[in-house]
């Protein structure tokens, strides 16, 4: 086999490492655009740092040989990373599919031989979008979500779909009771990855917006992100549902299961969440309505927006529809718009 550099990104933290190959070297990298494109909040930083680091670990107990690179490095940008290997002898780079088309460019600007292997962020690879995206002028996220549905046969009986309808968004819209408790949130202890990762973002990011909560928010652990997936299904799935659209201002989660930055990153995936939480609904019961809306901010639209994404992505980044050209103010910042409702989302970050 010929010498092969296995590249992997902050978004690319998958507990299931068969497509790795312990006789190749890894590269972990905090790559440019996950960590400096922006002046990124904080809690972002922290949260890629955290987990990344407690996914070095993870491969060095399996046995791989990690080399980690970190985002003051002058090979965190991918470019310059590549050039690199190039000197050092390697002939081919093996990454899954990094599903961003900046990052994607930057790889197939190299002349070393690229492997690109299917990626298990999302359910569909990119042959499955084929179906539906292919050689169509126009894309209906409804459309897509029922084609879904059908084909991979997900809340489906007899052919219908259950219940009798598609969706049951008109029912997911209740004002959230004025005296009701929202169910308590049990974060992860603080772990050393999180302690870890906070110093270093205060070090290396401290002009960047937002501050850092002194207890841990997000799970950074394979462990930690089951047990979150669980406590939401024990305890806030049966009325995501009918709260989904609920505001309270005092409140950050309400049913919500805080799900995204897991998946966004690997910890969890799509596939599994899916399936666990159909299992859960059938076994504990769970209202249709709020099964099936969870069911459809993964099935329908995550996967719907990476296909639109990848086939019409670079045309939606540079169209400007409604021709803008000034600058957001800097009151969108500092929480001082004079707009309530958003000022005050804004302090909650």
């Amino acid at each position: 086999m010929k010498h092969t550099a296995q590249l992997i990104f902050p978004h690319q933290l998958f507990e299931d490492t068969d497509y790795l190959d312990q006789d190749h070297p890894v590269f972990l990298v905090e790559e440019f655009l996950f960590f400096k494109q922006y002046t990124f909040h904080k809690q972002k930083i922290a949260f890629h740092r955290a987990t990344m680091k407690f996914y070095e670990d993870f491969l060095q107990k399996k046995g791989f040989k990690v080399e980690y690179i970190e985002s003051n490095s002058e090979y965190s940008d991918i470019r310059k990373l590549i050039s690199k290997l190039e000197r050092e002898g390697f002939e081919t780079i093996r990454t899954t599919d990094v599903c961003d088309n900046w990052l994607e460019k930057r790889l197939n600007e190299t002349k070393i031989k690229l492997e690109i292997l299917d990626s298990p962020l999302f359910i569909n690879t990119r042959e499955d979008l084929k179906e539906y995206f292919e050689n169509k002028k126009s894309y209906h996220q409804t459309d897509f979500y029922k084609q879904q549905r059908i084909t991979r046969n997900i809340l489906m009986k007899t052919g219908k779909p259950l219940g009798g309808k598609w969706t049951y968004d008109t029912e997911n819209r209740k004002k959230y009771p004025k005296n009701r408790k929202a169910p308590s949130i049990h974060f992860p202890v603080n772990n050393a990855y999180f302690k870890e990762a906070k110093e270093y973002t205060e070090q290396y990011f401290a002009d960047n917006y937002g501050s850092l909560t002194d207890e841990q928010l997000y799970p950074a652990t394979f462990e930690e992100a089951e047990k979150w997936l669980v406590l939401f299904f024990e305890n806030r799935f049966a009325e995501f549902g009918v709260y989904e659209d609920s505001i309270v201002e005092k409140e950050h989660f309400l049913h919500h299961s805080v799900l995204s930055p897991l998946l966004n990153v690997g910890l969890l995936t799509a596939e599994i969440v899916l399936e666990k939480a159909i299992a859960f609904a059938e076994e504990d019961d769970i209202p249709v309505n709020s099964l099936e809306g969870f069911v459809r901010q993964i099935l329908g639209w995550r996967e719907f927006v990476r296909g639109v994404y990848v086939y019409q992505g670079t045309y939606q980044r540079n169209k400007n529809y409604w021709n803008h050209t000034n600058k957001l103010p800097e009151t969108f910042y500092t929480a001082q718009t004079g707009i309530y409702p958003i000022d005050s989302s804004l302090k909650k970050s």
